[in-house]
């Protein structure tokens, strides 16, 4: 019996001493169930699609005239040095004989002094006069003698001697030459007066009143007004693309709009394209014709930039300089893949590249910058559906989480 109670009082012990154990563990857990049931599910983000996202355009061919730029200095058509054909001193200038003066075809420019030149031609009128009479005696002589041949009855034919033909014939010689002589004094004292040979300008002056000028002395510099030219350089391929060299520019000149510094413009044509190169730059010289610069205000050596109107095409498709990829290569989306096309490139500028092949309506060009672009790399176009869902999707997950965490403070 002592036995039986003492293992009785042995077990009463065991438990007290595990009952706050088991009581500790049912806390915990009672705590852990509660705390799990206060935790909140994070927020689950839409599952992105596969692909880099890309915009795309589809274009539409239309019309091309073809224009090249090119620029140059406009020069006068004519240019010549001024020069005297006869001595003398300057007695007389023209107020447009100056630097910048304006003058029409046959206006007087200079005057020499054509006293002695006038004194010339007196001279050359009383040799001529004296040429005359000697003529006229050796003829009266010539046929004095025919006269007296025939009275006294001789048969045959005189002599030339004594008919006095060889004295007849220089008396005629000495007559042409002093016609000669008063026709150069007279032309002489024409050229005292020395005129303008076109409608121009002075450039520049070299003489003034009361200075003594040489033959063949230089009077100034003079340019005409009627016509500028400006020569323009061309690439090779400019050439090609013009047509320049299989085009008569004498019946089909080229339309040019030149415009200058301050934005003014002005029509021109070019007329010819010239036989060689520049040796330095290799660049072909085409030359451009003004009408009456001066009366657009447009003065010689003004630099101008030209535009050239070239040939039309048709079916031209113009794709943005930021769209295309090295070689003449352009990205292609089609069926959520990446296809890289090779186009021909005609013409080119700053902003565009236009193409005649390669390219059709159907075809939908990515206007994303990819860096690394691969042939069947995968592609997501990006459409206005598929941006407002996305913000749609992203305005409830903004808003769960926000109404989550204002429900988490209320509890608090």
């Amino acid at each position: 019996m002592e036995k039986i109670s003492h293992q009785q009082e042995q077990n009463t012990s065991l438990l007290r001493r595990i009952l706050p154990v088991l009581v500790v563990l049912a806390v915990v857990f009672l705590l852990l169930q509660f705390m799990a049931s206060m935790k909140t599910e994070p927020a689950k983000l839409p599952e992105q699609p596969q692909g880099f996202l890309v915009e795309t355009h589809s274009l539409e061919p239309t019309d091309l005239t073809l224009t090249i730029s090119s620029q140059g200095t406009l020069h006068a058509k004519r240019q010549i040095a001024l020069l005297t054909e006869i001595s003398g001193k300057v007695l007389t200038m023209s107020p447009a004989f100056t630097a910048g003066g304006r003058f029409d075809a046959g206006d007087v420019l200079v005057t020499l002094d054509p006293a002695d030149y006038r004194v010339a031609v007196a001279r050359a009128e009383a040799n001529l006069a004296s040429a005359q009479a000697a003529l006229d005696l050796e003829q009266a002589k010539s046929d004095q003698a025919q006269k007296d041949w025939d009275s006294f009855g001789k048969k045959g034919q005189p002599s030339d001697l004594l008919l006095n033909k060889p004295q007849l014939a220089g008396a005629k010689a000495s007559l042409k030459a002093a016609q000669a002589d008063l026709m150069k004094a007279r032309r002489d004292l024409e050229k005292t007066e020395i005129k303008a040979p076109f409608a121009g300008t002075v450039l520049s002056k070299a003489v003034d009143l009361g200075q003594y000028v040489g033959l063949s002395g230089q009077l100034g510099m003079l340019a005409g007004t009627e016509v500028g030219e400006v020569r323009l350089p061309l690439s090779n391929s400019d050439i090609s693309k013009l047509n320049l060299k299989n085009r008569d520019l004498t019946e089909q000149p080229l339309s040019v709009v030149f415009s200058d510094d301050t934005g003014q413009q002005i029509q021109g044509t070019i007329k010819r394209l010239e036989a060689q190169k520049d040796s330095r730059t290799l660049m072909n010289y085409a030359v451009a014709e003004i009408n009456q610069p001066f009366a657009e205000n447009i003065l010689f050596n003004t630099f101008l930039q030209a535009e050239i109107t070239g040939s039309t095409y048709q079916d031209v498709y113009a794709i943005p300089s930021a769209w295309m990829m090295p070689n003449d290569q352009v990205a292609i989306y089609a069926d959520d893949k990446l296809t890289i096309k090779s186009l021909d490139v005609f013409h080119k500028t700053d902003t565009y590249f236009y193409v005649n092949q390669g390219l059709s309506t159907s075809d939908q060009v990515i206007t994303t910058p990819i860096q690394a672009p691969e042939n069947g790399m995968l592609l997501r176009r990006k459409t206005t559906t598929e941006d407002d869902k996305a913000n749609q999707a992203a305005s409830e997950t903004v808003g769960a989480v926000l109404h989550e965490q204002l429900t988490a403070e209320t509890e608090l």
